[in-house]
């Protein structure tokens, strides 16, 4: 659709109403008043009618004008509101980030990073969609999340590029009066003996243990399952079992009860990493905060 006028000529025409003078008006818009005299004919053509009538002492709507202004009024808070939206998303003053995240990383890790962010940014939303790790990655994909943090797999999907964040080692943890609290390295064939609590098997960090345990040829049988670290930890703190969690957990938690144990034999650890849509520009907003958590998680590689 070509539209014959543009919103310069719709502002010019509610000024010179809302002022009364073509002289005021043209002051306020700094242009001369014949420039605001030809931006008025082009609107009056545009539309097909005469929207003023002009004498040498007042100035009123006609009866299309006063059709019309509603319309133009409406038209000219529309383009302000999307300005305005556009230069807080390009400003980092205003707008929406949406990231999609692991549940322990939304838990422990960003809750810090994002209140940094908020001091300096706090008319910037920001929406964390915490879910397994199945789902994670779809949300990049489609677009609806900026970017996210999630666990290192064997296939990595088309058009997704990843940045390595760190590497999460895992240790045995219970609480502090628990049995088996007290001690130095606990090797593989020891979890057999221990009422061991697991994750359910579509998280992929119960794959990842379950993919050592089994290599170890250890015989360790669960006695507690559940589907999610916060969980487990919430059960280790009410003394029921031991867990194996990955050390970003342990460091996060804020309970003094619980307490770990490093675990022996070859390197047991997740690989986490930053999931981004290849060649996709993020918002200036986003692009801070992710930067941030680059920064927040080489910290946390240099502690572990």
């Amino acid at each position: 659709m070509n539209i014959p006028y543009g919103i310069r000529d719709i502002e010019v025409f509610i000024r010179v109403i809302d002022s009364g003078s073509f002289k005021e008006a043209a002051a306020f818009l700094n242009v001369t008043q014949s420039a605001l005299t030809q931006r008025l004919q082009k609107l009056e053509d545009a539309v097909g009618a005469k929207l003023i009538d002009r004498t040498t002492r007042s100035i009123a709507l006609t009866a299309v004008g006063r059709a019309f202004l509603p319309a133009a009024r409406r038209m000219l808070n529309q383009f302000e509101q999307a300005y305005n939206d556009i230069r807080d998303v390009i400003d980092v003053a205003g707008g929406r980030v949406t990231i999609s995240s692991l549940i322990s990383v939304a838990t422990y890790v960003l809750p810090d990073v994002i209140g940094r962010f908020a001091e300096d940014h706090p008319n910037v939303g920001i929406r964390v969609i915490d879910v397994s790790e199945q789902e994670i990655m779809s949300y990049v994909r489609r677009g609806e999340a900026e970017f996210a943090i999630d666990m290192r797999t064997d296939d990595i999907e088309e058009g997704l590029v990843t940045t390595p964040l760190m590497e999460d080692g895992f240790v045995l943890a219970c609480r502090d009066d628990h049995p088996h609290a007290d001690g130095g390295t606990v090797d593989a064939g020891e979890l057999s003996g221990m009422p061991l609590m697991i994750l359910g098997a579509r998280s992929g960090t119960s794959r990842v243990l379950q993919a050592h345990l089994t290599n170890r040829a250890t015989s360790a049988k669960w006695l507690y399952e559940v589907q999610h670290l916060s969980t487990m930890v919430g059960f280790l703190e009410a003394g029921m079992g031991v867990g194996i969690i990955p050390r970003m957990v342990m460091r996060g938690v804020a309970s003094r009860r619980l307490v770990s144990r490093p675990l022996h034999g070859p390197s047991l650890s997740r690989t986490l990493e930053l999931v981004e849509r290849r060649g996709a520009t993020l918002s200036p907003a986003a692009e801070q905060l992710k930067q941030m958590i680059l920064a927040e998680f080489t910290e946390l590689a240099k502690a572990a």
